[in-house]
């Protein structure tokens, strides 16, 4: 009965990937489906962007990531400052909630440390909305910190795709210098992680036949980047893995950004307060409904 259960449960999670590109039910993604073309025939975008903006949201969409430098108003002296908040905050906490082995979470990260919004400038805000062709809003605000995992590494150190609407994306915002050797984020372009999920791609652990091709140099984009370094990617269509730092670590602020009916700042406004504990997936846009509430997801 048991190896009938999960028979059904797999069938089912293969039925909704390739339905929809995540294991979440008809509903969810209906629901985001009608609440994103609304949210694009009520778009009005309150200024022209410029042939920079276009480019950067074009190739956004076409290689399913884009790296962009800090806001201009992220002087040096702004993101020194920032990063030994952070850092005093995270000791404060004693590295924060253990997410898993290697990975911790900042509780109340956006309440200690609001400063870090300012990395949504109007350049980001021109890019990302001519990439939805809508407004957005953010879902939630987190930040990570990232250690050396000597053993084996655990789940987000494998390559994976994000289980979740293919609507939501991801902005993380390097809150250190970040190379290679102190964990930079490693993407696979949106055309390959297309073609691997059309051969089966998509449960992390059930990878062998993906390996050789995962493991390949060749496809495999390492986004480094100096404190203040931005990157948008779609975590639902891009396959990635973060990378465990052999010295040191790798902090960042991840705000996860969906669709919208509103600009996002007075969207920002009335729901701060949410934004570090919510968790998950927004399970209802109309709502803004989290799937989980607290640090450990």
């Amino acid at each position: 009965m048991q190896s009938l259960r999960k028979l059904a449960s797999r069938a089912r999670m293969q039925t909704r990937v390739a339905l929809f590109g995540n294991n979440h039910s008809l509903k969810v993604n209906m629901r985001y489906a009608s609440y994103e073309s609304m949210a694009r025939r009520n778009w009005k975008a309150r200024s022209k962007p410029t042939p920079e903006q276009l480019a950067a949201a074009s190739r956004f969409k076409a290689n399913g990531f884009e790296v962009l430098p800090p806001p201009a108003q992220m002087t040096p002296e702004r993101l020194r400052a920032i990063k030994e908040m952070v850092d005093k905050r995270f000791e404060e906490q004693s590295n924060g909630f253990v997410v898993n082995y290697g990975m911790h979470r900042l509780i109340d990260g956006l309440e200690l440390v609001p400063e870090v919004i300012d990395f949504i400038d109007a350049d980001m805000e021109a890019v990302v909305e001519n990439y939805y062709g809508c407004h957005f809003k953010i879902f939630a605000v987190t930040f990570y910190r990232t250690l050396p995992t000597p053993d084996k590494p655990d789940s987000s150190f494998l390559w994976h795709l994000d289980n979740c609407p293919k609507q939501e994306i991801k902005l993380m915002v390097y809150l250190d210098d970040v190379v290679a050797e102190t964990g930079a984020l490693s993407v696979k372009d949106k055309p390959f992680s297309v073609r691997l999920r059309k051969e089966g791609f998509f449960d992390r652990r059930r990878i062998n036949q993906f390996v050789e091709r995962l493991d390949d140099k060749g496809t495999t984009r390492i986004l480094e980047g100096p404190t203040g370094t931005r990157l948008l990617f779609e975590n639902s269509g891009c396959i990635h893995k973060a990378t465990s730092p052999k010295v040191g670590h790798r902090d960042v602020v991840t705000f996860v950004l969906i669709p919208s009916d509103m600009p996002w700042r007075p969207h920002f406004a009335r729901n701060r307060n949410l934004l570090s504990t919510n968790a998950g997936i927004c399970v209802d846009p109309f709502s803004d409904r989290p799937e989980h509430v607290g640090y450990e997801y």
